[in-house]
């Protein structure tokens, strides 16, 4: 049975390798962006969601490689798109393919070139938003001839795939091929803004909490370590607004709806923000910045690294 089974496979294997590059010519491969994201996310609406498309649009790219290839991608079921046998197999090439892509991109990009480009970042939503766009002022005086598109989402941009090509993560990668710097510790506290104070006070004790208002991470980011504390020293009846934005919450406590965690670096930004009971020890973050190793001599490439390097350094170790 295990002679049969490997003869079986090999022979399936085979059969779609025939049938893949047989059909390489006729391929719309920017269509493979599509089914890539489709086997990622597990669905078609998904898949739209992170190409910025529709889910019609993303259904015809899937359609149309299946009746290119003359094999059946993916499973339909209610539970979303589960890879077949065969469409494992051309996710795995189409990785590579899409891979050697990005590695043709960076080579052409990164030669004997002066400060200019396009530069792609990845960082999350309060530094990107209160620490690296108030310093793009200077930086664009500096270097007029760089274009930065910023991500600031919570979702981890893939860097192998280009999705990035600079991104500053709150947990270690380790992902192969890639450039890691520490960068420093982001440190979090309690903050509530003076209006609240002025109509609440402050609370004088951890217990204290309780009869205020509190303000949460919603439901993707309710894992990480700052927010498990909050939850386990706060009853769920104190919780008066909850949000995956730090820009939300952020503007939320600013506003004296409620307490919340925020990072120091960014809270003492803001002087209608005053630190609550300062003893207490919040789970922090450490601040990693990444980029794949192919860029590493492309000037556009180092002169970002360096902004942010320093920008970063200096909110990190302000205070």
């Amino acid at each position: 049975m295990f002679v049969e089974y490997i003869y079986t496979n090999t022979y399936r294997i085979q059969r779609i390798t025939t049938i893949y590059y047989s059909n390489m010519n006729n391929m719309d491969w920017d269509g493979l962006r599509y089914f890539l994201a489709a086997a990622d996310s597990g669905s078609l609406t998904a898949a739209a969601r992170l190409l910025n498309s529709n889910q019609p649009t993303v259904g015809r790219h899937i359609d149309a490689i299946e009746s290119e290839l003359g094999i059946k991608l993916f499973q339909r079921s209610v539970k979303g798109l589960i890879l077949t046998e065969e469409g494992k197999y051309i996710y795995e090439q189409s990785i590579k393919i899409q891979n050697s892509i990005v590695k043709i991109k960076r080579y052409v990009q990164s030669g004997n070139e002066k400060a200019k480009g396009t530069v792609k970042l990845s960082v999350p939503e309060g530094l990107g938003q209160e620490i690296l766009i108030p310093a793009l002022g200077e930086f664009y005086k500096k270097y007029p001839y760089i274009n930065l598109v910023l991500n600031v989402s919570s979702n981890a941009s893939n860097l192998t795939r280009g999705e990035a090509d600079i991104a500053v993560r709150l947990f270690r990668p380790d992902e192969a091929d890639l450039v890691i710097k520490h960068l420093g510790e982001m440190k979090m506290s309690l903050f509530a803004s003076t209006n609240y104070i002025d109509k609440y006070s402050l609370p004088d004790k951890l217990e204290s909490l309780n009869t205020h208002n509190v303000i949460t991470y919603g439901e993707e980011l309710s894992s990480l370590p700052e927010n498990i504390w909050l939850l386990e020293h706060t009853i769920k009846s104190s919780h008066i607004f909850s949000s995956d934005s730090t820009a939300a919450r952020l503007k939320a406590t600013l506003t004296g709806i409620g307490i919340s965690i925020q990072p120091e670096a960014l809270a003492k930004l803001n002087t209608d923000l005053l630190q609550v009971l300062n003893e207490v020890n919040i789970p922090s973050h450490n601040v990693w910045l990444v980029y794949h190793k192919d860029l590493r001599h492309s000037e556009r490439i180092r002169t970002v690294l360096n902004f942010l390097t320093t920008c970063l350094n200096k909110a990190l170790t302000k205070y």
